[in-house]
């Protein structure tokens, strides 16, 4: 072999080497990353099936899926949903009042004697009315506080941080009982609300204009044939139908049916302790608006004679303590008299305030009053005492 063809073969033996030992390069390595898979399991041609998996089956096939309804909306849930209380027209109020005359007649007589007794009772029993009123309509929603508590709340704003909210809704609850305004000519006016901006807007009732439209909705789904207290249960039924406020606040619409309900006869309808309006098995359609009207029908029965009864034991007790302190002088005893009968549970500090005198001097009527006979202390206490009358 000559020297030319030696040099010749050991050239193209170096060329294979350097061809087996080159580095791929940087374009070669991402187009095989490309074609390769990223998980080889979801790659058929990487993983090739069993003889023992089972052929797939198509979406249609999968019997064990609920099936969407045929008539779904765009805008509806894909999924499930729990149904919601349909709203009740007032043909069905209407059949309601009719099954249910008997109970509207014995409601209509309760309140009617009521508003005969209020129109005659002393000045500021309305007040003490109202205060029972909010006080039963709280303790529907689970909130216990008392007539007496309300009463310091609106006159010296006492109450402890964690009911500060709470005392705040009784105050405006007793203020609305007592001078309005009415829930179907100013709803905004009606629940104290003012314009918010955008950020502090509550997510959980409807606010400004959203506030308003809903407002009208309300008051322009009032029967005006039906009985005043047909349209105060359809109106309570309407409130919560529309989410005027949150579904567990009980006393912003029963304020606003109590308002409803009254008419000329009284300023409002009043409230006994156990009672509430939405104490029924919800139905559906007639049945519906039947429970509802028969519950609020008996609520408002019941609270119409406890007020009548409450009204003639206070009528009875003025009497005689005008009688037994016949023989004072000065202007305390009339005027802690009038202040007892505003006020279910009264403090020298709360008569003093309801007078108009010091603490001393009011303190010295009560006990001259306790002497008496005509009051009594609730609190078994020596200090922080509460005096009620002996009616």
């Amino acid at each position: 072999m000559s020297a030319r063809q030696d040099d010749g073969q050991a050239k193209c033996s170096s060329s294979v080497a350097t061809k087996e030992l080159a580095v791929p390069k940087q374009g070669d390595y991402d187009r095989y990353m490309r074609r390769r898979p990223k998980n080889p399991e979801d790659d058929e041609e990487a993983t090739p099936r069993s003889i023992y998996d089972p052929d797939p089956v198509e979406e249609e096939d999968l019997w064990f899926l609920p099936q969407p309804p045929e008539d779904v909306a765009p805008g509806e849930m894909p999924w499930p949903v729990a149904a919601r209380e349909a709203g009740l027209d007032g043909r069905t109020w209407q059949a309601a009042e009719t099954a249910q005359y008997r109970v509207l007649v014995a409601a209509a007589e309760a309140v009617a004697r009521y508003g005969e007794r209020l129109r005659h009772a002393a000045p500021g029993v309305s007040e003490r009315l109202a205060l029972m009123t909010v006080s039963a309509l709280l303790r529907a929603e689970g909130i216990w506080l008392g007539p007496d508590q309300i009463a310091l709340y609106r006159a010296f704003r006492l109450g402890s941080d964690d009911m500060a909210r709470d005392l705040s809704r009784a105050d405006w609850a007793v203020r609305r009982l007592l001078t309005g305004p009415l829930p179907q000519d100013d709803m905004r006016a009606f629940l104290g609300r003012v314009s918010v901006s955008e950020p502090h807007r509550d997510e959980e009732r409807p606010t400004g204009p959203e506030l308003d439209l809903a407002g009208q909705d309300w008051a322009g789904s009032l029967l005006e044939t039906c009985h005043l207290l047909t349209r105060a249960a359809q109106g309570f039924a309407a409130w919560r139908r529309l989410a005027l406020t949150s579904y567990d606040q009980m006393l912003e619409p029963s304020v606003a049916a109590l308002l409803l309900g009254a008419g000329d006869e009284a300023p409002y309808l009043p409230m006994a302790e156990g009672h509430r309006f939405d104490r029924h098995q919800v139905a559906q359609g007639s049945d519906a608006s039947t429970a509802r009207l028969a519950t609020f029908l008996n609520a408002i029965e019941a609270g119409a004679l406890r007020a009548a009864m409450e009204l003639d034991r206070l009528s009875a007790w003025r009497n005689r303590a005008i009688d037994l302190t016949a023989g004072l002088s000065g202007r305390t005893p009339p005027l802690l008299i009038a202040a007892l009968l505003r006020y279910p549970v009264l403090s020298a500090e709360l008569a003093a305030e309801a007078i108009g005198c010091s603490r001393p001097s009011a303190r010295r009527n009560l006990t001259l009053f306790h002497e008496m006979g005509l009051i009594r202390e609730v609190t078994g206490q020596e200090r922080y005492r509460f005096w009620a009358a002996l009616v």
